[in-house]
């Protein structure tokens, strides 16, 4: 192999393993994709037994069923909870769909206060169609749907395959022009 076939040859190996290490960084990138992080959610809501019974979010919107109160998977919700009648109520979010308070169920500390409110804080993790309702006063007179949307799936990042790419051409070039130059060699003098 003459000299600048070989320098022909490290230059295409040189540059291969400089793209490589540019592919490193996209890696490292890749790595850190997932699920979109979680979003802070404010959710105000009034709790009425007495007339209108149901729920609302402000005291003049209260209705049975109460609003239907949408989210996205992951989403951190905190909730300020009011009492427009001065009674005590606790929020349920009936993530079994049962229409009692069971294990694994959201819920709130009682709140009674009109003027201040009380602040519960629920990490929405399971996608899907729950009830929510008073525990005090039951399903059947202050109740609502709250939907969990599920979580959008993460972007595709190309990086890795453009890079990869890259070093392919990379090195199939230099390998060709590593072999044409060996090609184009002249012939040396006949023999004796």
């Amino acid at each position: 192999m003459s000299g600048t076939s070989k320098t022909i040859l490290l230059a295409a190996l040189g540059l291969a393993i400089v793209a490589s290490g540019l592919a490193a960084p996209a890696l490292g990138a890749m790595s850190s994709i997932g699920p979109r992080p979680s979003k802070a959610v404010t959710i105000t809501l009034y709790g009425s037994f007495t007339a209108p019974a149901g729920w609302g979010q402000g005291p003049n919107s209260i209705t049975e069923p109460g609003p239907t109160l949408t989210v996205q998977q992951g989403d951190v919700v905190t909730f300020q909870l009011y009492s427009n009648d001065t009674m005590a109520h606790q929020l349920i979010i009936d993530v079994d769909n049962s229409h009692s308070n069971t294990s694994g169920d959201g819920w709130s500390y009682q709140f009674s206060s009109k003027t201040t409110a009380a602040t519960f804080t629920y990490t929405a993790n399971t996608a899907g169609t729950f009830a929510y309702f008073c525990n005090i006063h039951g399903y059947s007179v202050q109740r609502g749907t709250f939907v969990v949307n599920a979580a959008p799936a993460p972007a595709g990042d190309n990086t890795l395959l453009i890079v990869g790419g890259v070093i392919v051409v990379v090195v199939v070039i230099g390998v060709a022009a590593a072999a044409m130059r060996m090609r184009k060699k002249k012939p040396g003098p006949p023999g004796p």
